[in-house]
């Protein structure tokens, strides 16, 4: 019968150690511009969150649009999206408020995969 060394278990345990940590680190994706706040992706993602803050915090909030935006891949699939969107009170003034807003989805699936991460209201 072979014996071990009782060296060898730790020292396969440094080697492969000091080799994972030679490797790059994943990188997390970056954040990139919504080129166009118009388009319906995002705004359907826009009216999605307007309308699931609402239904859960019993708020009446109508979605205007989508000032500004942008988009980035999430770890382990979808996208996420953070967005600022200008919403109203129905009957109030007629003045807008910003929200900010951040809302994680695969386009083309089932709303009710979607979830709304983020959404305060922006100080002005």
């Amino acid at each position: 019968m072979m014996r071990r060394s009782p060296l060898v278990f730790p020292l396969g345990v440094a080697l492969l150690l000091a080799v994972a940590a030679t490797l790059p680190a994943p990188s997390r994706a970056e954040w990139a511009a919504v080129p166009d706040v118009n388009g319906l992706v995002i705004k359907q993602v826009g009216q999605f969150a307007v309308l699931v803050y609402g239904l859960a915090h019993r708020k009446d909030l109508a979605f205007v649009g989508v000032v500004r935006g942008q988009t980035q891949e999430a770890v382990g699939g979808g996208t996420n999206y953070r967005l600022v969107v200008a919403a109203t009170k129905p009957g109030g003034d007629g003045s807008a408020a910003e929200y900010d807003c951040l809302v994680w989805g695969v386009p083309g699936s089932r709303s009710d995969t979607w979830k709304l991460r983020r959404f305060r209201k922006i100080q002005s």
